[in-house]
């Protein structure tokens, strides 16, 4: 099962930016961010939401395989 983070880091990933282009995007500072991704700090709700802006990611992009089959 991917987790939040999983599923933020591979959208990344798959579309080559950096984290310094996301958090300028997603207006937040990098070190907070790269925290986040780490799992060193708990995610705001509205850092998720601008994250989600950025990357165009669904709350169907986190659905678990268990979820996506129903």
């Amino acid at each position: 099962m991917n987790t939040v983070m999983e599923v933020i880091n591979d959208r990344i990933r798959a579309r080559g930016v950096t984290l310094v282009f996301v958090s300028k995007q997603a207006n937040m500072k990098l070190d907070l961010l790269s925290k986040t991704l780490a799992g060193h700090r708990k995610m705001k709700a509205d850092e998720f939401v601008s994250l989600c802006q950025v990357l165009d990611l669904t709350l169907e992009d986190f659905k678990t395989p268990q979820q996506a089959a129903q």
